[in-house]
């Protein structure tokens, strides 16, 4: 194409801003397409920067000078990203800016701008109506789970109920016993919903990842096909994060059973490799899903590589929606925790895969150079030791919830406590008015009507600052801190919780106050 023609498509074009620049990076032509999308006249802009199509918070981050740059050292730079009219609005767009060399000479520079707005708009439309079948097809599944479980709980318990006053103990065990399991199984459900909002309920410490992947392979090797390999390629020295070692595990077994599950009963594999490593920019930017990155940092990055079926886009699009599958309603929330999970850690994970050609998920976490120095690491109740509270103090309940009351109240008393409730806070310090010194312990809710649960916290504390307290809520304990601010706790029993959890968390609150 000759110079003539080159520069009747530059004077025609109307779609497309196409923006020549010196090698100073300073405007030598604008297009009558630049002049219609940007609003300025060739006259008003030729001879000065590029800069002021750039919106004001690109031009400090020096976004100008890194894509001259990019297009300086790699020949071109591409990005989408808000660009400046002269009224002062702005709009999306796609650009590339090119290096224009001459016998191996930089010539100047070409910047081709097309306005993406309305695809923009169109491209949020169609996420926020896969966002809603997203949340229609979480609420299906969790109502298809939560309805098994309710089946078997309202199910053994009515068998119970109906059973003659005659019948032994011993053939009612069994049915409350089932009971029972499934009320764990939704406590477990929960636990997934949590971690997928990435609210799960953290221990945060020193974890050795190439430890717990070693012990995560073992408990699949003895649980799959033997037709699947299992393969490891894992430092020989400890791999730290600052990490929930439990939700660490259960994040490296979903990941690895998925892969199995891909196989099916084919002969396959699934490999696993652990290594750390900095990660440029533009990976960390172009291919992990998650918060924004830090960049110039070691990251701790697990591999997880299966030779399974694969998937098209339209189900790599989709994988770590709750609930979504190709088999079944109630396929669980496996990769959709395994996101939250990875969130909450601020970490990344990505996914690649094509049909028939198997998937390869990558998940990153910021590494730690060692653990902290060895010795006491803070408890959770959970891992208290199993000790007995005994005794014959008064107890105040506060909880608006009266089943949760009565459980409590029961409990204590087995245990030879006097107990007090109160189902909301301004009742909770009518009753500490009038007992005084004589209370030893408040169990408190958080979520309350009238007073709430951090409310009523802060106005115990300013009444007995040697009070105890112990929180029982739903909230993770990180959040329900967050609600409490400066109150100090005694203890954090998370809802749901068992009785032998109740008294381990009284133990300790008790033996801590007089210690």
């Amino acid at each position: 194409m000759d110079d003539e023609l080159l520069d009747l498509l530059f004077r025609t074009t109307q779609d497309y801003a196409i923006i020549l620049l010196d090698t100073r990076a300073r405007v030598s032509r604008w297009n009558p397409g630049a002049e219609r999308l940007f609003g300025w006249t060739a006259a008003e802009v030729v001879g000065t920067p590029c800069h002021r199509i750039f919106v004001d918070a690109d031009r400090r981050a020096g976004v100008p000078e890194v894509e001259l740059h990019s297009a300086t050292e790699h020949g071109r730079a591409d990005d989408e990203r808000w660009h400046l009219r002269k009224d002062g609005t702005r709009f999306w767009a796609s650009g590339v800016m090119m290096a224009l060399r001459k016998d191996g000479v930089l010539r100047g520079y070409a910047k081709i701008v097309r306005d993406f707005t309305e695809r923009r708009r169109l491209d949020e439309a169609v996420r926020e109506s896969q966002k809603l079948e997203s949340v229609g097809v979480l609420a299906a599944g969790v109502a298809h789970d939560f309805n098994n479980v309710l089946t078997a709980i309202i199910g053994n318990l009515s068998l119970a109920g109906s059973a003659p006053p005659t019948t032994p103990a011993g053939e009612l065990t069994p049915l409350l016993g089932e009971a029972e399991r499934a009320a764990r199984r939704a406590a477990e459900l929960v636990a997934q919903l949590l971690n997928y909002a990435g609210k799960g309920r953290r221990v945060v410490r020193p974890v050795d990842v190439s430890r717990v992947v070693s012990d995560a392979v073992a408990i699949v090797r003895a649980s799959v096909s033997p037709k699947i390999a299992i393969e490891l390629d894992s430092p020989a020295r400890p791999t730290w994060v600052q990490a929930d070692a439990g939700q660490l595990q259960q994040l490296i077994l979903n990941l690895i059973l998925n892969g199995a599950e891909a196989i099916g009963d084919e002969p396959g594999r699934v490999s696993i490799q652990l290594r750390v490593r900095e990660l440029p920019g533009t990976e960390l930017r172009g291919r992990y899903v998650g918060f924004p990155l830090p960049e110039r940092r070691p990251y701790t990055e697990l591999v997880v590589q299966d030779t399974g079926v694969g998937m098209d886009s339209e189900t790599l699009g989709r994988i770590f929606d709750p609930f979504y599958t190709t088999k079944f309603l109630g396929r669980g929330l496996g990769l959709a925790a395994a996101l939250g999970i990875v969130r909450s850690h601020g970490g990344g994970i990505a996914v690649e895969s094509a049909p028939g050609k198997g998937s390869t998920f990558r998940v990153i976490l910021p590494a730690e150079e060692r653990a902290e120095e060895e010795g006491e690491q803070p408890r959770t109740v959970s891992e208290a030791v199993a000790e007995t509270a005994r005794g014959d103090g008064l107890v105040l309940v506060v909880d608006d919830e009266a089943a949760i009351r009565s459980l409590v109240q029961r409990s204590l008393e087995e245990l030879g406590f006097t107990v007090l409730s109160a189902e909301h806070g301004e009742q909770a310090l009518e009753l500490v008015d009038r007992t005084g010194e004589e209370l030893a312990l408040v169990l408190l809710d958080l979520a309350m009507p009238v007073l709430d649960g951090s409310d009523t916290a802060a106005a115990l504390q300013a009444r007995r600052p040697d009070l105890p307290i112990i929180v029982m809520s739903g909230l993770s304990d990180q959040d329900a801190l967050r609600c409490l601010e400066d109150v100090r706790i005694a203890g954090f029993v998370p809802k749901p919780f068992a009785p032998e959890q109740l008294a381990q968390a009284v133990a300790v609150a008790l033996r801590r106050a007089t210690t």
